[in-house]
């Protein structure tokens, strides 16, 4: 899937167990990662979708990230 699609889906993101900046999705098969950045010096966010990196300032309305 394009990662630009996500943005625009109902996601309900993992915490990793082993690295706290990261959340994790499963999409057709493959894992997608969100990574928590060093905010206000870089993007809120980074979507990482196989190749394919893109950050975003905010997290989409759809979007929940799991807590615990």
């Amino acid at each position: 899937m394009e990662t630009k699609k996500l943005l625009e889906k109902k996601i309900f993101w993992k915490k990793n167990s082993t690295d706290k900046k990261y959340f994790y999705h499963y999409e057709d098969d493959k894992i997608i990662l969100l990574r928590i950045n060093n905010f206000p010096d870089e993007p809120l966010y980074t979507i990482i979708n196989g190749l394919d990196i893109l950050d975003i300032e905010d997290k989409p309305k759809e979007w929940m990230l799991e807590v615990k």
